[in-house]
């Protein structure tokens, strides 16, 4: 992500949707991605503890509302199917793709597991996570399987399906809690997260003025921000029982907290230069993360793996993720607003009416 609203997969959001450019929110992504690397890279606690688990599913949660946000955002505004399923396709597909050939010449990966990660399906034929660094990838399926289905009703309802993202938060909720699922790598019992941040760019568009003015005082602010974080990491851990159901809401809720308030020592941080620019390779560090610490990388003693190896791990992904943002993904990126041009122009929403 760079400077404006971030996509799902670390990119800036497209110009022809007009979405307004939230700076915090290169923060919140950045926070995201790095809690992921450093629950999958870092030993963060005693294993009894099961804090890197923790911290994983604290990343992820908010990678997922930040998806929904931006996806929600894209098609109230522009409600064309074309153009929203050709930019996120060549915005997913392309690092994937890459990453997949550079697996099939480390590890000799079977055409059967790259088919499996190509049609996005590793989340329910496990077998498509295995033999090699692919156990990370099931997060693209839950959102290529999000993105497809909203685009479907975009295709019949236009503009008025992001709606029905409130009733299917509410049906995959209940049907995780029927299942008893905590957490599960699986669409139907993992997309509420996405679905999630969906509710929060309506809330936020409805009623965003309405929360900034009540989070105006820093104190409540503070308060607010402090019992909704809690929770919310209560709610990423498998002893948090029940509010486990509830994660996907509460890190929404963080989220349209920092996206809403006006303390200034956190929006500086959020804003900074550096937050900006992991933002911007948030997809790629992302991808190559666990390529990183595979192989001879994860060998040896822990003063081996972890004094010595792993400070040359996180210099390799830097260097990887950088290259493929800039010099791999942002061409594909640029070929896709390219062949949307024309269809953007002519579905873009009319300017605002002027009021002086």
């Amino acid at each position: 992500m760079t400077a404006g609203l971030q996509t799902s997969s670390g990119a800036p959001a497209e110009d022809s949707t007009h979405i307004p450019y939230v700076p915090a929110l290169d923060g919140v992504r950045a926070l995201s991605i790095c809690l992921v690397m450093a629950a999958h890279m870092l030993p963060l606690g005693p294993k009894s503890l099961e804090v890197n688990a923790m911290v994983a599913k604290m990343g992820m949660s908010l990678f997922f509302c930040l998806s929904g946000f931006l996806i929600i955002s894209m098609i109230r505004r522009n409600p064309d199917v074309v153009t929203f399923l050709t930019r996120r396709v060549l915005r997913i597909v392309p690092a994937l793709a890459m990453y997949l050939l550079i697996l099939v010449l480390l590890f000799d990966l079977s055409g059967r597991v790259v088919l499996i990660n190509l049609l996005f399906a590793n989340n329910y034929f496990t077998e498509g996570l295995t033999g090699g660094p692919l156990g990370h990838l099931w997060s693209l399926s839950v959102e290529m399987g999000f993105y497809m289905a909203i685009a479907g009703l975009t295709l019949f309802l236009g503009s008025r399906s992001v709606w029905l993202v409130l009733p299917a938060a509410l049906i995959v909720t209940l049907i995780r809690i029927d299942a008893g699922a905590y957490v599960n790598i699986k669409t139907h019992l993992r997309v509420d997260e996405i679905l999630s941040g969906g509710i929060l760019a309506l809330v936020a568009q409805h009623y965003g003025n309405r929360i900034k003015a009540f989070l105006a005082p820093t104190h409540r602010t503070l308060w607010m921000l402090s019992i909704t974080t809690v929770l919310w990491v209560i709610s990423c851990r498998m002893d948090g029982g029940a509010l486990n159901y509830l994660r996907p809401y509460l890190a929404a809720g963080f989220v349209g907290i920092v996206m809403h308030c006006q303390w200034q020592p956190l929006l500086r941080l959020l804003q900074s230069r550096i937050a900006a620019y992991i933002a911007n390779i948030s997809y790629a560090l992302y991808i190559y993360h666990f390529l990183t610490i595979s192989g001879w990388m994860n060998t040896g003693s822990d003063w081996e793996r972890y004094l010595l190896k792993r400070p040359l791990s996180f210099a390799l992904l830097l260097a990887l993720a950088h290259a493929s943002t800039f010099w791999w993904e942002h061409p594909w990126q640029n070929l896709a607003k390219s062949l949307t041009r024309k269809r953007q122009k002519k579905y873009a929403p009319p300017p605002a009416p002027r009021t002086d």
